[in-house]
């Protein structure tokens, strides 16, 4: 069982983080709602209610499932192939990406996707940067076409200015649209480190990136004193190593490391990560600046 994978629970919808027992994974579909299955019908599930279900399993806006009570086991990789034959949009864009290790994840994965979701596909250790090279290219050449950037920013709540945002986004190559079908490539590598600390504060911080996996889960940013991770995908591939950013989160300390926390919250209220480097190479550093005094 691997990151991006799905579980089911008496009919609850989970997105795995971690496997082993307990599986840790995230609350996705909820019975009773607008996408249907086997005439049963399912909701997608707020963040801020997640706690309301398997209480038991509950903690820090992660559940914690045993194995024993799983029901059925959604495999990314090996189920890309029988979701391709019931499915047109994940073929069509499976062919175009015709990489070995992949996987579809979310609502087309496990059959609760409505005629306007997202294609999320799973691309494994180096076809990843297999795939952004292909999204990239496919940009070029115009085989694909740009996301609809507003969209995603609308529906992701981002707490940035739209045009700071979709500068970011320019350069991650990470989603595109082929025929009219949107879709998203997420990294999956080695296991993923659930940190948990004790929280101190929420901190604004700036420093020259020294390390950085900006697109695994979660995203690393390290400027001296400290390392940033990053558990929400609009984050995600937002600074490379040798640049200036800043960061606004909480800050942990785990065994005396000082960590920032961006994402606490699917929707990050007030916390961000920017590349200042990006931002004054594009011009756009003082209208960052007068946002913040706002």
């Amino acid at each position: 069982m691997r990151f991006r994978d799905f579980i089911e629970v008496k009919d609850h919808f989970f997105s795995v983080l971690k496997g082993g027992n307990p599986v840790i994974c995230v609350l996705r579909y909820v019975p009773d709602g607008d996408r249907v299955k086997e005439s049963k019908s399912y909701q997608k599930v707020e963040h801020s209610n997640v706690h309301e279900y398997f209480k038991n399993f509950h903690k820090d806006g992660l559940h914690y499932i045993p194995l024993d009570l799983v029901d059925k086991h959604y495999d990314a990789m090996r189920l890309l192939p029988e979701v391709c034959e019931r499915d047109e949009c994940v073929k069509m864009v499976a062919e175009f990406f015709n990489l070995d290790k992949m996987g579809i994840t979310g609502s087309r994965l496990i059959g609760l996707a409505k005629d306007d979701s997202d294609v999320d596909f799973v691309l494994y250790d180096e076809c990843f940067e297999m795939g952004r090279i292909k999204i990239m290219n496919g940009l070029k050449s115009g085989e694909l076409d740009e996301p609809d950037f507003e969209r995603v920013y609308k529906k992701r709540r981002v707490n940035l200015p739209y045009e700071i945002f979709k500068v970011h986004e320019d350069r991650k190559f990470n989603k595109a649209v082929l025929d009219g079908v949107s879709f998203d490539i997420l990294y999956v590598g080695g296991d993923v480190e659930i940190v948990r600390g004790k929280r101190v504060e929420k901190v604004t911080v700036r420093g020259k990136v020294t390390y950085a996996d900006p697109f695994n889960y979660p995203a690393v940013y390290r400027i001296e004193g400290c390392d940033i991770l990053c558990y929400t995908h609009t984050f995600v591939g937002q600074a490379f190593v040798g640049e200036m950013i800043e960061a606004k989160g909480y800050l942990e300390v785990v065994n005396g490391r000082k960590i920032i926390i961006v994402g606490s919250r699917r929707d990050s209220v007030d916390e961000y990560v920017v590349s200042l480097t990006l931002l004054e190479r594009r011009g756009m550093l003082r209208d960052f600046e007068r946002w913040k005094r706002i």
